[in-house]
């Protein structure tokens, strides 16, 4: 954690932040700075779908998606041209979909 705090904290000086310590170090923490940080430079639905955190985190902070959201939501369907390439095997759909 010493590590991952002074790494955050090398992108926090350049922004006049406050330092933080190791203690502080989270993953919600990190998100977080992520979200600061790359706002409207990455795919942020994809990080929280990998850290298996977009559910919770889009009920807790999403005012107007959060209200309406199911686990549904945290897969697509995959395409039916995708399915249909598969020549050797049989390729389900995502449960739901």
């Amino acid at each position: 954690m010493a590590g991952a705090a002074a790494t955050i904290n090398l992108i926090r000086a350049r922004a006049n932040a406050t330092p933080i310590t190791a203690s502080q170090v989270t993953l919600d923490f990190i998100l977080d700075e992520r979200s600061r940080e790359l706002w409207s430079e990455e795919h942020r639905r994809y990080t929280l779908l990998r850290t298996g955190t977009w559910f919770d985190r889009t009920k807790k902070f999403n005012l107007i998606a959060g209200k309406v959201i199911t686990l549904r939501d945290t897969i697509f369907p995959i395409p039916q041209v995708v399915i249909d390439a598969n020549l050797s095997k049989t390729m389900s759909q995502n449960p739901g979909w």
